[in-house]
């Protein structure tokens, strides 16, 4: 269904590029553009790179994961329902794949991998390392965490929630330690579900990961699907 929309511009940024003067020494980038989009009661704000703008904290339209049962028969592990308004605001919901395509706000997609790259490279990531697999880059995975004071991205640490257990049940994983972000582009493989390409962010590393995933998990032959975060981009629009 689609849904109202109401979009604030914000005065142009100018891309800036230097060095800072922290320890890091982290290159500063700032983004072309920003603005506010409003989904529902929710007001996501967009920072522009490369010609497209990117939502700037994780989606949180629909459903809490931690609510969905999918027919689940045991329990549902607690350890996210204590999340506070401000974490909620900063984590944002978990989709399936499915989901994440289909929840798109109009004018907005879930961004493709090359949309992915376009983003890496904007921070400063050789072609060649953005089209490799695995944790690639320098600092890019850093400089994709930093908020409006820096690029604007803020990717935070989600978690992912899978389907795992006899009775089944959806549990959490990795929530505070890594972020897991859904693109739109598949690649076939053996069985009736597509893989699809992913990127991941680690506390414990400063590049980011380019992966391929199943969007479901076998749980005892039985298929379920997995959940990660969900930033959406749009083509720049003035």
């Amino acid at each position: 269904m689609k849904k109202i929309i109401s979009y604030i511009s914000v005065a142009l940024l100018v891309v800036a590029i230097g060095c800072n003067d922290d320890d890091n020494n982290l290159p500063v980038i700032k983004p072309e553009k920003t603005g506010m989009v409003t989904i529902g009661e929710n007001t996501y704000e967009w920072v522009r790179y490369a010609g497209l703008d990117w939502m700037t904290s994780n989606f949180k339209e629909g459903t809490p994961y931690y609510e969905l049962t999918y027919g689940y028969t045991d329990d549902l592990i607690k350890d996210c329902e204590d999340l506070t308004p401000e974490e909620w605001d900063r984590y944002g919901n978990l989709y399936s794949y499915e989901e994440a395509k289909a929840n798109a706000p109009e004018g907005w997609r879930l961004p493709t991998d090359e949309d992915w790259k376009k983003l890496e490279r904007a921070m400063g990531m050789s072609q060649g390392d953005a089209d490799a697999t695995g944790f690639r880059g320098t600092e890019e995975g850093t400089l994709l965490q930093q908020d409006i004071t820096g690029t604007g991205i803020a990717l935070p640490f989600g978690g992912y929630a899978i389907v795992t257990g006899r009775p089944a049940a959806l549990r959490f994983r990795h929530w505070r330690e890594f972020g897991y972000f859904w693109t739109a582009t598949e690649e076939k493989n053996e069985t009736p579900f597509p893989d699809a390409y992913y990127r991941k962010i680690s506390f414990r590393s400063s590049q980011i990961e380019r992966g391929i995933t199943r969007i479901v998990d076998s749980n005892y032959e039985t298929n379920y699907p997995k959940h990660m975060s969900v930033r959406y981009v749009r083509d720049a629009v003035d």
